[in-house]
């Protein structure tokens, strides 16, 4: 008390400064991120959140990144339209126009989306399950193979010479890894032209059949597990691979794809209803355009 008295107009300052501080901190907690002067609130994002898709919130409330970057790109939208507003951009006439027809539209979209929203227990389980009886090709994985290659780039066709020297580069390659197979990865290192893989002893992992370029899937899928090919050529090249081992092809269990058929099925269902919609209106009165006038405001489009 004796220090406060000592400094009156200074102790007077800081609880002035404090009284002023706190509220701001206060309030700053609900800030959930700034761009200059914008600053956007959660109670305000929040709004914008329940505005959305159940599809949407639902990967929001999962999904720390994507909404992270909703913060970013609302602060980036409340950005340019101060700057709009700043210019009086939304004054011009044709811009008003743009807006007006903008907003109809969102009400538009709103209105036809909640007409056409199917039930919350579509689809049933049975539907669910018919759909994927009559859709497993869809969930089909390929076959996959893990290779290890060694490569010899092919040069200019027209240089007979090159092309005979990278086919014996080849040959030879593919005779000393049959000789000794476990230095395949020593000999793809030191020989290979296949920067990527050489690196990694020819390892060119797990690679889907539906990936492999045609010369090689047809000599892989004849092979045994640990089998050596001769030198294959493709038009990059000549490529010696062995099959380390292989998975087959397989159907995708239902529980691994419900949630997409769901999806799929909804929206399905949505655009069914919303072209029934349509069709009902233009079943209710015929649209008539008047060619003659339609003609004289062309004319004058410029």
């Amino acid at each position: 008390m004796a220090i406060c008295t000592a400094r009156t107009q200074w102790c007077a300052g800081v609880l002035l400064m404090m009284s002023l501080i706190t509220p701001a901190l206060v309030l700053a907690q609900d800030v959930l991120g700034t761009m200059g002067a914008q600053q956007l609130r959660a109670q305000d994002l929040k709004r914008i959140i329940d505005a959305q898709p159940p599809e949407v919130r639902k990967q929001l409330a999962t999904d720390l990144g994507a909404l992270d970057r909703l913060v970013r790109s609302e602060l980036v939208r409340q950005a340019i339209l101060a700057e709009t507003r700043q210019k009086q951009w939304d004054k011009k006439a044709d811009v008003q126009l743009l807006m007006e027809r903008a907003r109809e539209q969102v009400l538009i979209t709103s209105y036809v989306n909640d007409l056409a929203r199917p039930p919350a227990n579509y689809p049933s389980e049975d539907e669910v399950r018919g759909f994927y009886e009559a859709s497993k090709s869809s969930f089909t994985v390929p076959a996959e193979y893990e290779l290890v290659q060694i490569f010899v780039q092919a040069p200019d066709e027209s240089d007979k010479v090159a092309v005979a020297a990278a086919l014996k580069k080849a040959s030879d390659l593919a005779a000393r890894v049959q000789r000794a197979p476990n230095d395949f990865g020593k000999i793809a290192r030191e020989s290979s032209e296949h920067k990527e893989s050489a690196a990694k002893g020819g390892e060119l992992g797990w690679v889907p059949e539906t990936q492999l370029i045609p010369e090689i899937r047809a000599a892989v899928v004849r092979m045994t597990k640990g089998e050596l090919s001769p030198p294959i050529r493709s038009a990059s090249g000549w490529h010696i691979v062995r099959l380390l081992d292989r998975k087959p092809s397989a159907t995708k269990p239902l529980s691994e794809v419900r949630e997409t058929i769901v999806a799929n099925m909804r929206l399905r269902k949505a655009q069914e209803v919303e072209r029934a919609y349509i069709e009902g209106l233009l079943g209710k009165a015929t649209v008539n355009v008047n060619q003659a006038e339609l003609q004289k405001l062309q004319a004058g489009i410029k």
